[in-house]
């Protein structure tokens, strides 16, 4: 995970990090631009709660996580000395859903509408912003189904990652029950502050 050319503070706090922390900092750097909610990151990892919240600590003091209004992402410090290899990509997504949106949409305040709601039975997980687009994530409780919506300007796509082809007729369908609250959010744009 660490290239052997680190500066020997930055050394000193990858060896001194915990099991949680380990897991906690490598799972982030998976997805340098995301910003992970605590309870996304408790359900994916397994961790409980408090032994999370210390290890989330103990990053953060040594500025190898930050904390944002949306979550927690690896900080650029981290990032400067994990190796290009611990980076590893993401399996593939299948499209459930593209379709344009409204151009008066305002997309941040789309995501500040829908970050943190929980969908049924799909649990927020967080939150990435790149070049290409604002990236919203919900997965089920026990991570078998995720469902990630990436929403830019008169755009919108909607993909799931599912354990086993037999899900994905399942993905879809809470795929449109989210759309079907996203929809609602559109339409109720006076009353959210959505448009632009």
């Amino acid at each position: 995970m660490v290239p052997t050319s680190v500066d020997p503070s930055a050394r000193e706090a990858l060896d001194d990090l915990r099991d949680h922390d380990r897991e906690v900092l490598e799972f982030l750097s998976h997805d340098p631009d995301s910003q992970v909610a605590f309870q996304g990151l408790r359900r994916r990892l397994g961790i409980h709660p408090e032994q999370l919240s210390r290890a989330l600590h103990r990053l953060a003091d040594s500025e190898l996580v930050e904390r944002t209004d949306l979550g927690y992402r690896v900080s650029r410090r981290a990032l400067g000395f994990l190796s290009p290899s611990s980076l590893k990509p993401v399996g593939p997504n299948a499209t459930i859903l593209q379709t344009s949106l409204p151009a008066h949409v305002d997309l941040r305040g789309l995501v500040g509408a829908l970050r943190g709601t929980w969908i049924g039975p799909l649990r927020w997980y967080g939150f990435s912003e790149s070049d290409e687009g604002l990236r919203l994530g919900w997965a089920l409780e026990d991570d078998t189904i995720g469902i990630e919506i990436l929403v830019r300007p008169g755009q919108l796509t909607m993909t799931a990652k599912v354990d086993s082809p037999g899900r994905f007729d399942e993905a879809t369908r809470l795929g449109y029950e989210l759309f079907h609250h996203v929809s609602r959010e559109i339409s109720s744009k006076a009353d959210r502050g959505i448009s632009a």
